[in-house]
């Protein structure tokens, strides 16, 4: 039986036969490592894993054409440096392995260019004179600089195409330079390059003239664009879908995305959230593709291969593109093409991939790309080279089957241990049982029914309605016991907290707890932040009180934007620099920072302080393991608090290195 016979089915970019419909998104890890922004092993294996898993197209992300001008992070990859080739070569090579064409994304920041990574004689041009948001003064481009820089994109993609690339993607779109031409909001100019759309496309045209001409009629050039910059007095879908009609015979194909990064506000939608359903951007991809006869690549937060295909099979796009979906997991294209979909770990799209990187959104760059999904990215070498190892083979037991469990479950396994799953309740993945009342959590509820799936559909023993006891221990004999029991509700020193309207954030969902309609929030970190919009989006009034000054402080950043956003959106009132002196069945009383006190009147209060380890469980088992002299590792929540990320990758290396 074949399996989404649109998805699985070919399409031609140009000359080329691609043997599905799934793209990899470009992604900013070049040159991550790297001092000099070449291609570290470590990207080689990123990009190689990811053309395993069986994408036709694969792009690598935002290489650089002109040095002396442009630079947007402190690695930055430049097709002007010929020490580049090497690298290049070997990854092209690596990813040519498995069946997988490879583009490359071709960008210059233009007024967007940080000073501080450009070299002594770097300068930045726009299309027009300003002061960019590094404080760095922008001058407006002469003709020879466009001529310059044009040149450069065609030599950066005639380099590309000798080092075995099989295409280019120009990037046109994200507010990146020849977007900045095309946009009012950038463009100013009173000459030839300014004012109307056919005057704005003149640099864009030219840089996609110079390409062909220097590349050749065989080989594909693919224009990314913002469908909409989605800011008012910008790029609009009406004017997007004239220009496009108007480079169409220029270029192979399109892809599309939406916003600007002269508006941060935008990136919500540029990386959609969890906030946002899936596919949000597709309709101005769909836009596109009414206007052009070329194919069109749709692209945000997608990750289910049932919808894929309905879009496909609408007419809707030509192709889809994912960029975090591959990073949580890469083999769904295989997976789902045997039609397992039910075991593809599904994005949660919780930032933590790409925010490390965004600059200059996040303080620092960190260079590492981490999954809260898939704790293999980020140590595929390490991984790798373990593999080769010859390992003991030993008897795990596992105490919790909430995802840490799970995936050191999982861990186990892939070396060929044998594993002895037991949870307590009568359901895996309790501790995500409240992505089933929160609307927004949609991907976490399926990333947990997906690890379900894939535990359930492996060799590991699963033992329901079953606590890992001292007699259980020594009743199996284990080689290595995890205990992964998870946290309780952090319950905080209040006068009154044991009162009828109080409720625990950390428990609410799995005991069906329900809050009122005026609920006050004491914990203004990401779970109570995210609890306030859940009860917010329902018509309720909530207010999130916070003890320091600043709200969401541990979400990453693309997702704390979100969550102020939300905040924002919601008018939900927000009491930082507070602490919660006293419950009473009226509400809380709250005092500031100065001793004033408040009282919040309120049906519910809702205890948002966390969670705390389940340190006298976990104890009791690791000293039965040590007076036995049996291994004992504790993962997850009764570790150390944390997120998804931590408790996942907790666990898996926990099982894996036995």
């Amino acid at each position: 039986m074949k399996h989404y016979p649109h998805l699985f089915s070919p399409v031609k970019i140009g000359p080329l036969t691609l043997k599905n419909r799934i793209c990899v998104s470009p992604m900013t890890i070049t040159g991550r490592g790297e001092e000099k922004g070449y291609f570290a092993q470590d990207n080689i294996d990123f990009y190689t894993t990811l053309a395993r898993g069986g994408a036709a197209l694969l792009t690598i992300g935002e290489t650089g054409v002109h040095s002396r001008t442009d630079a947007c992070h402190p690695r930055m990859a430049h097709l002007d440096d010929p020490g580049l080739l090497p690298s290049l070569t070997r990854l092209v090579d690596s990813v040519h392995q498995y069946d997988t064409f490879v583009s490359i994304e071709l960008v210059h920041s233009g007024r967007r260019a940080h000073p501080a990574y450009l070299p002594e004689n770097g300068e930045v041009w726009g299309p027009s004179p300003s002061v960019n948001h590094y404080g760095a003064e922008v001058k407006e481009m002469t003709e020879d600089m466009m001529n310059e820089i044009a040149d450069a994109y065609a030599e950066a993609a005639f380099m590309a195409k000798f080092a075995g690339v099989d295409m280019v993607m120009v990037h046109g779109g994200h507010g990146w330079l020849l977007d900045q031409f095309l946009s009012p909001l950038n463009n100013k100019r009173t000459d030839k390059y300014g004012g109307s759309l056919e005057n704005r496309a003149r640099f864009p045209i030219m840089v996609l003239d110079r390409v062909r001409e220097r590349c050749g009629r065989n080989f594909p050039i693919e224009y990314r664009i913002s469908g909409s910059e989605l800011i008012e007095g910008g790029l609009e879908e009406e004017e997007m879908a004239v220009f496009a009609h108007m480079i169409e015979d220029k270029v192979d194909s399109f892809h599309v995305s939406v916003g600007s990064f002269h508006d941060p506000a935008t990136m919500v939608r540029m990386f959609p959230g969890p906030f946002f359903q899936n596919g949000v951007n597709i309709p101005y991809a769909a836009a596109i593709k009414k206007a052009v006869s070329v194919p069109v690549t749709g692209i945000g937060g997608l990750s289910d291969p049932e919808y894929m295909e309905k879009l496909l099979e609408e007419g809707q796009v030509d192709m889809v593109a994912m960029g975090r979906q591959m990073i949580a997991d890469p083999f769904l294209p295989k997976k789902a093409m045997k039609g397992k979909s039910c075991e593809i770990a599904h994005c949660i799209r919780c930032m933590r991939c790409n925010s490390g990187a965004l600059i200059p959104y996040v303080p620092y760059p960190n260079g590492v790309v981490y999954c809260s999904v898939n704790p293999v990215m980020g140590r595929l070498r390490e991984i790798a080279r373990e593999n080769s190892f010859e390992n003991e083979k030993k008897k795990i037991l596992i105490a919790g089957g909430g995802p840490a469990g799970m995936q050191a479950a999982l861990g186990g396994l892939e070396r060929g241990h044998s594993v002895v799953l037991c949870e307590s309740s009568d359901s895996l993945g309790k501790t995500l049982s409240y992505s089933e009342h929160i609307e927004f959590k949609h991907d976490i509820r399926m990333f947990r029914d997906s690890l379900i799936s894939r535990v359930q559909n492996s060799q590991a023993e699963i033992r329901m309605n079953t606590a890992v006891t001292p007699e259980l221990i020594r009743e199996l004999e284990p080689d290595l016991v995890i205990s992964a029991v998870g946290g309780d509700p952090f319950i905080p020193p209040i006068e009154g907290i044991d009162h009828g309207n109080v409720i625990f954030a950390a428990s609410m969902h799995k005991l069906g707890a329900v809050p009122g309609n005026n609920t006050v929030i004491i914990g203004g970190g990401l779970m109570g932040c995210e609890e306030a919009i859940a009860l917010a989006q329902d018509g309720k009034n909530v207010t999130i009180v916070e003890m320091t000054d600043v709200i969401a402080g541990e979400a990453d950043g693309g997702l704390k934007q979100m969550i102020d956003e939300k905040i924002a959106l919601y008018r939900i009132p927000v009491l930082t620099g507070h602490s919660c002196v006293r419950i009473t069945d009226e509400g809380a009383a709250v005092k500031n920072k100065d001793g004033e006190e408040t009282m919040l009147k309120a049906d519910t209060v809702l205890i948002a302080a966390g969670v705390r380890p389940k340190d006298m469980e976990t104890n009791r088992l690791r000293e039965t393991c040590y007076d036995l002299g049996i291994e004992f590792i504790a993962v997850g929540d009764c570790r150390k608090t944390g997120r998804i990320r931590e408790a996942t990758s907790s666990g898996y290396f926990a099982g894996r290195n036995a």
